[in-house]
């Protein structure tokens, strides 16, 4: 096993996902509505005068999540063997380390520093709401379940259901 190697893949893979999530949500701040506070998903529908939707699963929504599934598992193998991974569970225990990194990472970084502290990344009517978007607790409690000892519940926040369909 390489250390050297499991954190610079960790730093790259942090890196990447920061990116790509702030990327997102530059573009459309509303394609993680599902990932905010209850108060501020409340405060945004009444602003823009809209009724909160949950979408249905079509088809190609479940086509696309499943190859990015494959893909990830995929990914996080190969980057447990050039890891060092010599067993299944080495290579088991390599890629959730990565899932818990990758977990902590957009806990304590990305949702606790960044989105809390720029306001362009702020849904449309909710600007104001600096309390309610420095509410650390609230992502600690999405974050949690993600851990080993909750692996065996159904996923019951947006933010839960994406990072077990990314995993």
């Amino acid at each position: 096993m390489s250390v050297s190697v499991y954190i610079l893949e960790c730093i790259v893979m942090c890196a990447l996902f920061g990116v790509s999530i702030f990327g997102m949500l530059l573009v459309n701040p509303v394609s993680f509505i599902g990932d905010y506070p209850p108060e501020i998903q409340a405060q945004y529908y009444s602003s823009q005068h809209k009724e909160a939707v949950k979408e249905r699963m079509t088809f190609f929504t479940i086509l696309r999540k499943s190859v990015a599934v494959i893909a990830f598992l995929f990914l996080f193998a190969w980057m447990a063997h050039i890891a060092g991974a010599e067993t299944f569970v080495d290579g088991l225990l390599f890629v959730y380390g990565y899932m818990i990194v990758l977990a902590v990472f957009d806990t304590c970084f990305l949702d606790w520093v960044l989105f809390a502290n720029i306001k362009r990344v702020r849904l449309p009517g909710t600007e104001h709401m600096d309390r309610e978007y420095h509410q650390k607790w609230f992502h600690v409690k999405v974050m949690l379940p993600m851990s080993l000892t909750a692996t065996c519940r159904r996923p019951r926040t947006d933010n839960e259901k994406l990072f077990w369909m990314l995993i």
